[in-house]
């Protein structure tokens, strides 16, 4: 939780509680977990969630400030009413409904009051948000703030895109859009989905254990946006940079592996599904490079898209 953060996608991050459970695959190496037992904190189903009392102080520091932090930062640009973005529980889920319903309602009151900030919400929990907010008897959803949802596969865009558009129309979100990270395998967005969303955040994962992202999976994403006209960010590579990017039938990717890619097991197989086989097309190498190293250029371009 800062004022300042590292995140591409954001400027500041505000955590009303730590703690929550894994829901899914993306779940799998949580950063949050890892810091969690690195610090001595509990973590997952059944724990005690811990509330963070200094949350709402930093969110409403950063609330009152909204109007000199604007006109610093956009020095020399026209645009001084621009908002600051503000993630909220970057470190869990705002609709963990583990969390004491009477934080929430708490957590949710300061968020409808800090209306000159740009919020940001991420929940991988999208089917239990209208009940969540309907046992709080909110508001209408405050037109300061957006919702994102976690989809890491198609499994996950196909269960879970067509609640969050639906949620969009009824609670009236002003913009909503996918956080993609990581990116386990290739998504495609349907026609009526694209028309919804507002934004794409695509990235491959970092940490222990990260697994690593095919290249196609984020071109076709990059793609999809592009002829539709959606807002795009390409968050980062993650651990693993592509070493040998060319197809499988490449009368010449053997001799090339061989000579310029035996690096003692950094380096592995990945085809388009995913897996280490030489089935399937855009047969690929990947090699373990570290998150810096592998930077956040795609065929060479940044993108940092962003929701009007």
């Amino acid at each position: 939780m800062a004022e300042h953060t590292s995140i591409e996608w954001t400027d500041a991050t505000v955590n009303f509680w730590w703690g929550c459970t894994k829901v899914g695959p993306g779940c799998d190496h949580c950063y949050a977990e890892a810091w969690a037992k690195r610090t001595g904190l509990k973590w997952g189903l059944g724990t005690e969630r811990r509330k963070i009392k200094s949350a709402v102080k930093l969110l409403y520091r950063l609330h009152n400030g909204a109007s000199w932090w604007a006109a610093d930062y956009y020095v020399g640009k026209i645009n001084p009413t621009a908002y600051r973005r503000v993630f909220i529980q970057s470190m869990s889920d705002l609709f963990d409904t583990e969390v004491p319903i009477d934080w929430f309602a708490e957590a949710w009151g300061h968020i409808c009051c800090a209306d000159r900030l740009a919020i940001q919400i991420v929940t991988k929990r999208v089917s239990v948000v209208e009940k969540r907010l309907a046992s709080i008897n909110a508001p209408a959803w405050p037109s300061h703030a957006g919702l994102l949802i976690s989809v890491v596969n198609q499994e996950e865009a196909d269960r879970d895109i067509p609640r969050l558009i639906a949620l969009k129309a009824k609670l009236g979100i002003p913009w909503v859009g996918l956080s993609m990270e990581p990116l386990l395998g290739a998504v495609i967005l349907k026609p009526e989905w694209l028309e919804a969303l507002d934004w794409v955040i695509v990235g491959g994962e970092s940490g222990p254990g990260a697994r690593p992202m095919h290249p196609d999976w984020a071109r076709s994403l990059r793609d999809q946006c592009a002829e539709s006209g959606i807002p795009f960010l390409f968050k980062q590579w993650g651990e693993w940079e592509v070493a040998l990017d060319r197809d499988r039938d490449d009368p010449d990717w053997r001799a090339d592996y061989s000579n310029n890619y035996i690096d003692r097991g950094k380096s592995r197989w990945l085809n388009l599904a995913g897996g280490s086989g030489f089935h399937g097309a855009r047969f690929h190498v990947v090699r373990r490079v570290g998150k810096k190293a592998a930077g956040r250029l795609l065929d060479g371009v940044q993108h940092d898209g962003m929701p009007s």
